[in-house]
């Protein structure tokens, strides 16, 4: 029964913490004035120095009840004026001896919300209301209080520590806000890496296929129609393909109401679309592969095509006309990728990690695997990769 109550008073907590600020203010305002005015509850309250009421509860004592809850609705707006308004209200109750009223509690809301919601002036605030109660308890003991001075300071001790709650509870909200402005500049940061290795990977594929047709076309005979065509056409594809990769990428970047909710994505299941492509462009290309491509997500499908797409890349870039082979099986739970280009001149300008390879790595890092490069016998190189399936 007990754990019950506590989890609805959580739950209710919570539901409370989630309301915009104003809403939460005019709910803490109602609830306080409620109070304030309900048989029972409304004589319980902070009294200071008076054995009985001096006064009797009127139309002046309920006017300043108000005055002590109403200010709470700009609690957060203006926490400083909030609490000078409950401050003067609650100081006034009190030398005027009214009988004790639910109301006093405002007094600790309103601390506590300077304390966590006050921005300038803290000290002063919190130096200003500290010299006004000592000027209350001045006033009580001039009246003819019969508490003793220490018993003031004691008084003090529990709005003191709402104000140092509430500014406690600030510092905690200002280290969370910086955690988060932390994690959005982390993301922020790896969506623009993120974005420059699709960047990289398809400008630098595509141009780099244009660029070795277009020279290729330079060596075809003029009377050679049907080779002119073919090269024209592998041009024209590889240009109108880069043209779509990156639409689909400006549209991940500016995303249209009216655009297309599912850009392509590229899935290891298309390796003999891009081996073909390579191969119109001059590079001999040999590629084998299970009979059964195995299932992979999306994450791991799209690595595994930029693995293949950047060694491609380099190939054509640094050993164009050399023989490369493209390796792709699965064995253990695990995609293995391993793409072989033979013996070339440049074969160690290829295998030097630059920004297409750093950021091949991180992209299959990012995936669950790992990925490596060497030198093969022959002067060529390699690229080897591992991701996992499932």
């Amino acid at each position: 029964m007990r754990g019950a109550v506590v989890t609805g008073v959580r739950r209710l907590l919570d539901r409370v913490r989630s309301l915009p600020a104003g809403r939460r203010d005019l709910l803490i305002t109602a609830v306080v004035v409620a109070f304030s005015f309900t048989p029972g509850v409304s004589d319980k309250g902070t009294w200071l120095g008076w054995a009985d009421p001096q006064r009797p509860f009127g139309p002046l004592a309920a006017a300043l009840v108000l005055a002590h809850g109403l200010p709470l609705l700009i609690r957060h707006r203006a926490p400083a004026s909030s609490l000078l308004l409950v401050s003067s209200a609650f100081f006034a109750y009190q030398c005027l001896g009214f009988r004790p009223t639910f109301a006093t509690i405002a007094l600790y809301v309103a601390l506590f919300g300077a304390g966590v919601h006050q921005v300038r002036h803290r000290r002063t605030t919190a130096a200003v209301w500290l010299a006004g109660y000592a000027a209350l308890s001045a006033c009580l003991v001039g009246l003819g209080a019969p508490t003793r001075p220490v018993e003031y300071v004691e008084y003090a001790a529990l709005p003191v520590g709402c104000w140092l709650l509430g500014a406690w509870a600030r510092t905690r909200l200002d280290e969370q806000r910086r955690r988060q402005d932390l994690d959005l500049e982390a993301a922020m940061r790896e969506e623009r890496e993120r974005i420059a290795r699709d960047l990289h990977d398809v400008v630098t594929h595509h141009v780099t296929a244009i660029v070795m047709q277009a020279d290729a076309m330079r060596y075809v005979p003029a009377d050679d129609r049907a080779k002119v065509d073919t090269g024209l056409l592998a041009i024209g594809g590889a240009g109108r393909r880069a043209l779509g990769d990156l639409r689909d990428l400006l549209g991940v970047l500016s995303p249209r109401h009216d655009a297309d909710p599912a850009p392509r994505t590229p899935t290891a299941v298309t390796f003999g679309e891009l081996v073909e492509r390579t191969r119109l462009a001059g590079q001999p290309v040999d590629l084998v592969e299970d009979e059964t491509p195995p299932r992979v997500d999306g994450a791991v499908a799209l690595a595994a095509y930029r693995v293949v797409q950047e060694a491609l890349t380099n190939a054509l870039k640094h050993a164009p006309g050399r023989r490369t082979a493209v390796r792709v099986g699965s064995a253990a739970e695990e995609l293995a990728i391993e793409v072989t280009t033979e013996g070339a001149a440049d074969a160690a300008t290829a295998s030097t990690p630059g920004r297409g390879l750093t950021g091949l790595r991180e992209r299959v890092r990012l995936a669950g695997g790992d990925l490596t490069t060497a030198h093969t016998e022959d002067g060529g190189f390699v690229v080897r990769a591992r991701l996992p399936l499932g």
